[in-house]
């Protein structure tokens, strides 16, 4: 499990603050947007991927085997899975129904 713990802390983004703070000076702060949408993409991403990392920790100190760790995440990944395409579905009827009211 160690290793699936350190797959997921290699993925964690980082923002290269300073080279949108250059960009920002010959673009006379109009960067400033895409460097916003930068760091907040990171910072969901990462937040993401410690749910998961605390997930795991919290299975196994559960007392959960190293397999069963692994069988509940995939289960865990799963549902949130379908939780994000029932969000989806209902965020499209309800812009769907409001479009041909």
């Amino acid at each position: 499990m160690n290793d699936q713990l350190y797959v997921l802390t290699s993925r964690k983004r980082t923002t290269n603050h300073v080279l949108h703070l250059l960009l920002c000076i010959p673009t006379l702060g109009v960067w400033l947007i895409v460097w916003f949408i930068a760091a907040a993409s990171n910072n969901s991403h990462n937040k993401k991927i410690d749910r998961q990392i605390d997930r795991i920790v919290q299975y196994k100190a559960d007392g959960l085997s190293d397999t069963e760790t692994f069988k509940q995440t995939k289960v865990d990944k799963a549902d949130d899975d379908a939780f994000q395409l029932k969000v989806i579905f209902a965020v499209v009827v309800v812009g769907l129904y409001f479009y041909f009211r």
